[in-house]
């Protein structure tokens, strides 16, 4: 099932009657110790990514599109190691943090399209 992240973390919704904002981004950013800028952040537009809430503060992020489009995508988390933070920020609505939990291989969806997921959990800091 796909949800609106936004929604589900009590953020506000950032699409009004099925118009979408200026900004529809998803921006993924890796730790930044000792790397340089391009090899930490990733900005992915909306027409590429899903999201599903998997409970528990898990996610499963879907990239869909073209090979070639998806072969930058797939490099950045591919070389994120496991458990790895990084954050990602929906729409400019501010990052949430979480920790890298996997990645799929890429396949060929249909002819011309393919797909590759990556598993996110959501960094619960304990107070």
């Amino acid at each position: 099932m796909d949800v609106n992240p936004l929604n589900e973390l009590g953020m506000v919704e950032r699409y009004c009657e099925g118009l979408k904002m200026v900004e529809s981004t998803v921006i993924f950013c890796r730790g930044r110790e000792n790397k340089k800028e391009s090899e930490y952040k990733l900005e992915v537009d909306d027409e590429y990514v899903s999201i599903k809430d998997r409970g528990q503060g898990t996610w499963t992020i879907n990239l869909r599109g073209s090979k070639e489009s998806l072969t930058p995508m797939y490099e950045f988390f591919d070389n994120v190691m496991d458990m790895e933070p990084l954050t990602m920020n929906i729409a400019g609505t501010g990052e949430i943090q979480h920790y890298f939990r996997g990645i799929s291989d890429i396949q060929e969806e249909n002819e011309g399209t393919y797909k590759f997921g990556v598993t996110l959990q959501l960094l619960k800091k304990s107070v």
